[in-house]
C-alpha cells in the first residue's frame, strides 16, 4: 500500500458522524464523532482533496436486511461502521432515543456490551449495507 503524501496547507471543518456507545450502566446512547481531515496528496499526481487518519480495520463486508426486519433490542455483534448503501433503517438506543438512517448514512457502533440497540428496517424496501468491523479498543 502506498504511503499518503503529508498534509498540503489547508484544512476544512471536521466531519460530523454519530456513535451508538453503552456507557457504565449498560444503557446505549447517541453521541456525537468528530473525524479530523487535512487536505493531502492521496493519490498522486491527482489534485490533493481532503482525507482523515486511516484506521485499522478487521474484516468488511455487507449485509441485506429485508423490508419489515426488526431487530430486538440486542448489542452490536462486533465494533462496526456501517454505511447505508440503499433503503433505510432506524436505531433506537436503550435510552429511546432513535435515530433513522438512510442511504449514504454512515454509523459507528460501539454498543458491543450492555443492553443494546434495537435496530429495524424502515420503509418497503430492503436495506442494503456495507459494514466495516474495527478492531477492539
Amino acid at each position: 500500500m502506498a504511503v499518503v503524501a503529508e498534509p498540503v496547507t489547508t484544512t476544512r471543518p471536521s466531519l460530523a458522524f454519530e456513535r451508538l456507545y453503552a456507557d457504565a450502566n449498560g444503557d446505549s446512547h447517541f453521541g456525537p464523532l468528530s473525524v479530523a481531515i487535512a487536505e493531502r496528496l492521496f493519490a498522486p499526481p491527482a489534485r490533493a482533496f481532503w482525507v482523515s487518519p486511516l484506521d485499522e480495520a478487521a474484516r468488511q463486508g455487507f449485509l441485506l436486511v429485508p423490508a419489515g426486519w426488526v431487530g430486538a433490542l440486542h448489542p452490536s455483534p462486533l465494533r462496526m461502521w456501517i454505511f447505508v448503501l440503499a433503503g433505510a433503517m432506524e436505531f433506537e438506543a436503550s435510552d429511546g432515543e432513535r435515530r433513522p438512517l438512510s442511504a449514504g448514512s454512515a454509523l459507528l457502533l460501539e454498543d458491543i456490551t450492555g443492553k443494546g440497540h434495537v435496530s429495524k428496517v424502515i420503509g418497503t424496501a430492503d436495506a442494503t449495507l456495507a459494514v466495516v468491523q474495527l478492531p477492539d479498543n
